[in-house]
């Protein structure tokens, strides 16, 4: 297994028919988690599209996510968790933090992605708006409302490839309000690229 240390991003190629597997190790961490066509990296994995072609606002097991060009990208084979994966709100960044009055350069989803992918020689474009793995946000009416997590330590998900896809997660950073708990502490998950289960 590999460790995301808490507030910090990675980013790794899951080949057409590998599964990723990631691992909410202490169970309050939101991952935010954003997939590129390592063919063409133009092409990503889009909350919107896949909001659209599932119909549904929660993702479930045997679902696909899909691209910005109506491809199935990933396959969710495994959720051991509740399955609460926001895919309405936009990752942290680090005008968020101003706004909370954090002092300037405060760790941040958005940056964390930008940071992966620069390791691996991907030219930056914007941010597309990220699966946020664990993160509870459920609706009551018109309203989104800000959940505490709703998982267990050692809760993970498993992610089958269905093209050549590049997996960019951050363990998100966020300190001020209680996404990673109550106590409002990031913590490590970790994750494995398996062949099979």
């Amino acid at each position: 297994m590999v460790e995301i240390s808490a507030g910090t991003g990675a980013a790794v190629l899951v080949p057409r028919g590998a599964r990723i597997k990631i691992v909410n190790t202490f169970g309050s961490q939101v991952v935010d988690t954003w997939g590129l066509n390592a063919d063409d990296t133009s092409e990503y994995l889009s909350v919107e599209h896949t909001r659209r072609k599932t119909g549904k606002i929660f993702i479930e097991p045997n679902d696909d996510f899909w691209s910005n060009r109506r491809n199935p990208m990933l396959n969710l084979e495994v959720d051991t968790s509740p399955g609460r994966h926001d895919m309405l709100v936009a990752c942290c960044d680090r005008w968020l933090y101003q706004h909370y009055g954090c002092a300037p350069g405060h760790a941040n989803c958005h940056d964390n992605y930008l940071d992966a992918i620069s390791r691996l020689g991907i030219a930056p474009r914007p941010v597309p708006n990220p699966v946020n793995l664990w993160m509870n946000f459920p609706i009551e009416g018109n309203r989104l409302i800000l959940g505490r997590p709703l998982g267990k330590p050692g809760d993970f998900i498993v992610l089958r490839a269905l093209l050549n896809v590049i997996i960019i997660m951050s363990a998100c950073p966020m300190d001020v309000v209680p996404i990673n708990g109550d106590d409002c502490t990031p913590r490590a998950v970790h994750y494995e690229i398996m062949d099979r289960l």
